[in-house]
């Protein structure tokens, strides 16, 4: 079986610093994906978005220690002046802004506008926590069965409404097969990569780092959800032609989180390898790491 690894499995990366400008990703970690979602809910549960907000707002009360904004002297609202729905709700993008700086742990003697050391965990819990407290809270609201079909149409409806085009044109899964094996990124998800057959890219990764900042959240469906969910949309950034398939993964309990993409132009057979492949891919990965 022809395959190549990519990246490793880094125990500490959680706590290796990175750069990282606070106010430049407030958008896209907390106020779009907010925004969105509410105005998400007031359209197809509008008798029920009163009491999400309530609910988060709540929530974040719990959570924030204290305005973290209001102590550096910076104001929120030229933050939240472009999103619409968020406008409406202040104290809540007020708290959301406030968890965000919180949880990324960023100084207050810093400049929150321009790049800060800052380690990975807390990059993951910005990123993480919103999402999962968002979908907490549309649980108790709607109840689990709703709130889970809810939520997965709000994740492919955000992810086409904000679709992340290829750097190069797409030509068809070897060559991005093909791409990758001569990248090999060293990144802290080590993934092992092989073409099931013309038209079917097989990969599977052996850790999650976002499973890993996960830990002290209870809730391993809704980490799913948070985590894995979003995937299959974004496979399509790609090209309309390719679907994901993902039976196993870490946040189900998995030892491992496999995928397949399809391109639907060479066939639409969309039967995922059986877990004895899968088996088997990692049980050749782990000794040719031996060797």
């Amino acid at each position: 079986m022809d395959f190549f690894i990519s990246g490793r499995v880094m125990d500490n990366i959680l706590e290796v610093s990175t750069k990282f400008n606070p106010i430049d990703r407030t958008q896209d970690f907390v106020l779009k994906p907010l925004d969105y979602l509410i105005d998400f809910i007031r359209k197809v549960r509008p008798e029920d978005v009163a009491d999400f907000v309530k609910g988060l707002t709540q929530r974040y009360r719990e959570l924030v220690l204290s305005d973290h904004f209001m102590e550096k002297g910076l104001e929120v609202e030229q933050l939240i002046k472009e999103c619409k729905t968020l406008l409406q709700f202040p104290n809540l993008a007020r708290l959301a802004l406030n968890y965000y700086i919180q949880v990324l742990n960023v100084s207050k003697e810093d400049d929150w506008y321009t790049e800060v050391s800052i380690v990975w965990r807390g990059v993951h819990y910005a990123i993480l926590h919103p999402r999962y407290y968002n979908l907490q809270t549309l649980i108790e609201v709607l109840g689990r069965e709703e709130a889970i079909n809810l939520w997965k149409m709000f994740v492919t409806s955000y992810r086409i409404a904000n679709r992340s085009l290829p750097r190069q044109p797409f030509v068809d899964l070897k060559a991005l097969y093909e791409e990758r094996k001569k990248a090999k990124e060293d990144g802290s998800w080590k993934v092992i990569h092989t073409m099931v057959s013309d038209g079917k890219y097989a990969y599977l990764n052996v850790n999650c780092t976002w499973m890993k900042a996960l830990d002290n959240l209870p809730d391993d469906e809704i980490k799913y959800y948070i985590c894995c969910y979003g995937d299959y949309e974004d496979a399509r950034d790609f090209h309309n032609c390719i679907i994901l398939t993902m039976e196993h993964t870490i946040a189900q309990g998995d030892p491992y989180c496999s995928r397949v993409m399809h391109d639907t132009r060479v066939d639409y057979d969309l039967r995922h390898p059986p877990k004895e492949f899968w088996d088997s891919l990692q049980k050749a990965a782990t000794a040719n790491d031996d060797s």
